[in-house]
């Protein structure tokens, strides 16, 4: 089986590369390396089932080459941050995003290449039903944020590919993704807030400044447990979408207590409330039922366990 991952350089997908190449795929990774790196993938260049392209896939016919002999594409390649970012970059998020997912679907038409569309949790940022199932992407209000609705219209253009052109599909939508390979960004918001955290944490920042009240829930998973979930679902789903999450709900404040913990600070934690962005959703809890009951798949790296390795690797980072 050949695989293409578009993104492969980044946060997420030079986990999914990983899993592929332990399956024995014939992996080809696109990446323009804007924010993935080329060290994240380096441990493979010597795999002769290993490929790497560096080239933009804003440019369709860049898309249509790289596609071709390929059975299936991981579509990861996105504007993607943290709050901050989304908030900074609202424009270019909802253009090139969508221009990204429509190359991919029309370069899928010449080598009818299955595609595995990697969305967001994003797409619920509106919805009032939690856990929140699948079927929450339909009755939901659309998201406010850019970042939000470009993933949902990514959705979109799958199930419109599949009705009118044939295109097989499937979406999964990781819910908060965290571990090793995501550094903080110059700005608060960058990325995504557990390294935001832990730069503040390990440097001696008191009291500790949170966006917020910190009373904000979110389902924090682990990247090799996302990245696991997506490969099952390529080759076992068609014409699907699926929840990938562990579905343990923590709070800003609870988090912030384990990392402060990890990271070996003594002082008692105290927090400095800073104004939160305008569009800080309160509550995402994922119902992850239809991938449990179809698959059996289930997160394997609990929350205290994946941040121990997280910090331990953000330290010789930062």
């Amino acid at each position: 089986m050949q695989a293409l991952v578009t993104g492969g350089a980044g946060f997420i997908g030079h986990k999914v590369v990983e899993k592929l190449l332990e399956k024995n795929y014939f992996v080809r990774v696109v990446d323009n390396l804007s924010k993935g790196e080329a060290k994240n993938l380096e441990k493979h260049f010597s795999n002769p089932n290993f490929e790497f392209v560096k080239t933009d896939l804003l440019n369709l016919e860049a898309a249509k080459q790289v596609m071709e002999g390929c059975d299936i594409c991981f579509h990861l390649a996105a504007k993607i941050g943290g709050i901050g970012y989304f908030h900074k970059y609202p424009a270019t998020i909802l253009r090139d995003n969508n221009v990204l997912t429509l190359n991919i679907f029309e370069a899928a038409r010449d080598s009818n290449t299955k595609i595995v569309y990697v969305s967001s949790s994003m797409v619920f940022e509106r919805t009032n039903q939690f856990p929140t199932p699948e079927t929450a992407v339909d009755t939901s209000p659309p998201p406010l944020t850019a970042y939000g609705f470009s993933k949902l219209v990514g959705e979109y253009i799958a199930r419109a590919y599949n009705a009118e052109f044939g295109i097989q599909f499937v979406i999964g939508r990781p819910f908060n993704a965290y571990g090793p390979g995501e550094i903080p960004g110059d700005f608060v918001g960058y990325a995504h807030v557990i390294p935001d955290l832990v730069k503040k944490i390990l440097s001696g920042q008191y009291p500790l400044q949170i966006l917020g009240s910190g009373e904000q829930i979110r389902c924090y998973t682990y990247v090799d447990d996302i990245a696991e979930g997506l490969v099952l679902i390529g080759e076992k789903a068609k014409n699907d979408d699926f929840n990938i999450a562990d579905p343990r709900p923590t709070s800003v404040k609870e988090l912030t207590d384990i990392l402060w913990k990890i990271c070996g600070r003594k002082e008692e934690l105290k927090f400095e409330h800073v104004e939160p962005f305008e569009f800080d959703v309160q509550k995402r809890i994922p119902d992850i039922s239809k991938i449990q009951k179809k698959f059996g798949w289930k997160p394997k790296v609990s929350l205290e366990e994946g941040l121990k390795i997280t910090v331990e690797w953000l330290r010789k980072k930062l």
